[in-house]
């Protein structure tokens, strides 16, 4: 029997975002399969006790890593007896390798989001090895960070099925209510909330009854807001918590209007749920949907696209549903937690063990992405 391993999480906070929704979901998993899981942040979040109840104790250290200020950190965490650190994001890589550094650990961090200001931080990493969640940050991260292939493993975000609601393929009365249409995410530029608004008018404007969601908070929400108002559909569109993202599952659309996009949590989330999905073809979106199967992909920043396919979800509830079932049979497939974890464990064990280099460089089953020079360089 392997002997167990200590891995220590670097996060920025257990708190509602993305990063740690994923985490939580993989942490059960990992400890559940015999890894040990500690975490240190260098914020609290309200997420910390679910971390803790699952095995996985949080501690936070503002200066976390500091070279001068992280003696703190470097002593719990010498305390810990760990084998390996991961940084769950790239902003986290300096500190990380400070630790891994004094502490004569290997170091593995994750990148998750395409954008540069995410990828910058990981161009100069010289730790053990990286993590891509899909295709398209791999290929970004060769193209544009100079990071060798060799040490990019494609990993995606895995999703503990046991978590969310189960999804319910029954037939609905179209008549029995009025369809709501949704999306998810932080409120930024990249998001894509624009567009989704624009999109929602242009439905309406066609006389469909519907209702609109946006679940999430940002620092474009009062631009949103008064966009809507703008366009005389604010009386349609509800404004929600992501909190309460556990919803989904009452929707009849998920929309993913972004611009720019690592892998897709809330695509991956709707999926799972039997929520029929609408995404735009950007990055990491094409290892989640195969248009006219798992779902519809629109091209990006077109509102006018973005309108006809939720027109076409909402209007062909049959064929729709069959996209639901197909796409949460792509979940189970190859982003459940039962598929990921032990591709994850392995490949914890192999930097551990100082054989990285004899792993292949993808994990899944799904084709490469096929994308154009302009999103793998960025704009």
């Amino acid at each position: 029997m392997a002997k167990p391993i200590h891995v220590l999480w670097l996060i920025e906070s257990p708190d509602q975002s993305g990063i740690a929704f994923a985490a939580k979901h993989m942490a059960g998993g990992l400890i559940g399969s015999g890894v040990k899981l500690s975490m240190m942040a260098i914020r609290p979040g309200v997420n910390a006790e679910d971390f803790a109840q699952l095995g996985c104790p949080v501690q936070v250290f503002p200066r976390l890593g500091s070279f001068l200020f992280g003696g703190p950190s470097l002593a719990a965490a010498r305390k810990l007896e760990i084998d390996l650190i991961h940084t769950l994001t790239p902003n986290l890589a300096r500190q990380g390798l400070s630790l891994a550094k004094r502490l004569k650990v290997p170091i593995v961090a994750t990148v998750n989001r395409m954008d540069w200001e995410e990828i910058r931080h990981i161009a100069d990493f010289r730790g053990t090895g990286v993590i891509a969640v899909s295709d398209a940050i791999r290929e970004r991260l060769a193209n544009t960070a100079g990071i060798p292939q060799h040490k990019i493993r494609v990993i995606p975000t895995g999703l503990d099925l046991s978590k969310l609601p189960r999804p319910d393929f029954s037939p609905i009365q179209e008549s029995l209510f009025t369809p709501v249409v949704g999306t998810l995410g932080q409120l930024t530029e990249r998001k894509g909330q624009r567009v989704f608004l624009l999109a929602a008018a242009n439905i309406l404007r066609r006389g469909f009854d519907a209702e609109f969601v946006i679940f999430g908070d940002g620092p474009d929400r009062m631009a949103l807001r008064q966009l809507a108002t703008e366009l005389k559909i604010n009386k349609r569109v509800t404004f929600a918590p992501q909190t309460l993202s556990g919803q989904l599952v009452r929707i009849n659309v998920l929309v993913e209007p972004s611009l720019q996009e690592g892998l897709g949590l809330s695509v991956m989330q709707a999926m799972a749920m039997g929520v029929p999905v609408v995404g735009t073809g950007v990055g990491g979106l094409y290892s989640l949907i195969e248009d006219g199967k798992t779902g519809l992909m629109v091209q990006a920043n077109n509102p006018q696209a973005l309108a006809s396919a939720i027109w076409r979800v909402l209007k062909h509830p049959e064929d729709s549903l069959e996209m639901a079932r197909m796409a949460r049979e792509l979940i189970e497939e190859q982003f459940s937690i039962e598929v990921v974890i032990p591709i994850l464990v392995d490949y914890y064990r192999s930097i551990i063990s100082g054989d990285l280099d004899k792993l292949p460089s993808r994990t899944s089953s799904h084709p490469p992405t096929s994308l154009s020079v302009r999103e793998v360089r960025g704009s």
